[in-house]
């Protein structure tokens, strides 16, 4: 199974202090088969094809060493206004973030929004199971109707991921629903990169007897 991170800021982020090329770099020292550049949708606005234009040349440039994503973190406190989802198209995925804050968009509508994307779709620094308490629903099952994965982030900021570390439950309930798993370092800055804890997230996925969602990208490409 390829080692994965997609979710990177680089300077087309309000707060990214590195370009793409070396956050890319960064990660093929790291032994990183996956990378995934996921600039913030609120800071990138009107320089989305330039945004994207610029992660193609790195995909081309890079090839031979690292599998390079195009991906988008778009917030939903609140929906924002300003991007339209016939542009996602342009994306390898797209991360939805914090649904799970209290002045997050209602989950409802968030659903019926996100079938308009057309990339792989995924919840970021969420905690679905706080979702599914709030709105009394089955938030894995729900999650697969609607081709959600979700992410685990490793940044060390939120508190979900080292409850699902320790909650034998909460591990078997992911399991067991099948939905697709991804994971992201949230790196703004490539000096607070931890490959270590890349690793040790890839190592809890696969003792669940799972594969991470675009792990075998680099395979594929080397195929083609």
């Amino acid at each position: 199974m390829g080692i994965t991170d997609l979710h990177n800021h680089t300077i087309y982020s309000y707060d990214g202090s590195n370009t793409p090329e070396e956050i890319i770099e960064n990660a093929i020292d790291a032994g990183i088969d996956v990378i995934g550049i996921t600039d913030h949708q609120f800071s990138v606005r009107e320089r989305f094809f330039e945004y994207v234009a610029h992660i193609g040349r790195c995909q081309e440039k890079y090839h031979k060493h690292i599998k390079v994503l195009c991906g988008l973190e778009i917030g939903t406190r609140p929906k924002p206004l300003d991007f339209l989802s016939s542009m996602s198209e342009k994306l390898d995925y797209c991360l939805f973030e914090s649904l799970d804050s209290d002045h997050g968009m209602d989950f409802y509508e968030f659903l019926e929004w996100s079938r308009l994307f057309r990339c792989k779709r995924g919840l970021a620094h969420t905690d679905i199971f706080l979702l599914s308490e709030r709105y009394g629903i089955n938030i894995l099952k729900t999650m697969k109707e609607y081709d959600l994965f979700w992410e685990l982030n490793i940044s060390g900021n939120y508190v979900y991921y080292y409850d699902f570390l320790t909650n034998d439950k909460k591990r078997n309930m992911v399991r067991e629903s099948n939905i697709q798993i991804s994971i992201g370092s949230d790196t703004h800055w490539i000096g607070e990169f931890d490959i270590g804890r890349i690793k040790r997230a890839h190592k809890l996925v696969e003792n669940m007897g799972r594969q991470c969602i675009f792990s075998d990208a680099m395979t594929v490409s080397k195929n083609t």
